[in-house]
């Protein structure tokens, strides 16, 4: 056992140690994500009423320290408080005892891809005009790159209406992207303490199956076909979720082919910094997996014995 896992080991044993981490962790805009997966770590180490524990302890501690500043009522649900607890925790927890009671990482995408899905329904539907409200967030954020580039008037509306059409459904993805993707730490970190190696098996063998490919198909299909706001934010949903196969299937052949780590780095670096253009075909190769099933084809399963 390395340092690192000991250090993980230790965290988990106690609850005022984890919630004290998490609660450090949280108030850091950058790291909050890592106090999600610190939470679902514990859940899958120690157990529900443990995870529970110690989420709600530094939740207490979120609202002290609010109050404390003296941010109201409506302040503590704002960056980073309401952000912290409601966009990181809750979600995390949700789909680490999804992934603690099935066993399954393909069942605790496929929520975490059901979840984003309401979401982005929700954003469309309760929100009196999505395309305004994200556009003034927009317009806000982008202000300083505005002044800097000097684009016209008319162009930068025109692109920041095109941005705000889609938020729904990037904010959506952004978020079952984030959640996934710190769960599957959790359960790194946890099989190193357990079983190392189990992860990167349950991982390379990452598959949907036929049923969901059916469904985000209709979805992606309908898309191309309808060009209406509540399909174009649900696609981008699907191809997040379809994209978690695709890098399954890379890292499937870099261990199938013996290949070196660098370039498997190299690739999520530009994925890092090429999202728009990587993501698609990884989700395409993720999606067409679930038909040909491209892993099954290079090791085929033993003949049974007559």
């Amino acid at each position: 056992m390395t340092g690192f896992d000991r250090f993980c080991d230790r965290l988990t044993r106690t609850t005022p140690g984890s919630a004290a981490m998490m609660l450090g962790l949280g108030l850091v805009p950058g790291l909050n994500f890592l106090s999600g997966a610190l939470l679902g770590l514990v859940l899958l180490v120690r157990g529900y009423f443990s995870a529970a524990l110690a989420g709600g302890a530094a939740a207490v501690g979120l609202v002290a320290i609010a109050w404390a500043i003296g941010a109201g009522p409506i302040a503590m649900l704002t960056e980073p408080f309401g952000w912290t607890l409601f966009a990181i925790w809750v979600p995390i927890f949700v789909l680490a005892a999804v992934l603690r009671s099935s066993r399954s990482l393909a069942l605790m995408l496929v929520i975490a891809a059901l979840v984003a899905s309401l979401v982005v329904v929700g954003q469309l539907l309760l929100i009196a005009d999505p395309l305004l409200f994200w556009q003034h967030l927009l317009e806000q954020a982008l202000a300083p790159i505005h002044a800097v580039e000097g684009q016209s008037e008319a162009v930068w509306q025109e692109s920041v209406e095109n941005m705000a059409r889609l938020m729904p459904g990037v904010s959506a993805a952004g978020l079952l992207i984030s959640a996934v993707a710190m769960v599957c730490l959790s359960r790194f970190v946890q099989a190193r303490l357990a079983r190392p190696g189990a992860f990167g098996e349950e991982f390379r063998g990452l598959n949907l199956g036929r049923v969901v490919t059916v469904i985000g198909s209709l979805v992606l299909v309908a898309r191309l076909i309808y060009a209406v706001p509540m399909l174009e934010n649900l696609a981008i949903v699907m191809l997040a979720m379809f994209a978690f196969q695709g890098l399954a299937i890379i890292h499937f052949l870099f261990r199938s082919r013996r290949w070196p780590h660098w370039p498997l780095v190299l690739i999520y670096a530009l994925i890092a910094l090429f999202p728009l253009w990587l993501a698609g075909p990884i989700a395409g190769a993720g999606l067409v997996d679930n038909w040909f099933d491209f892993r099954r084809l290079r090791h085929p399963p033993p003949a049974s014995k007559q």
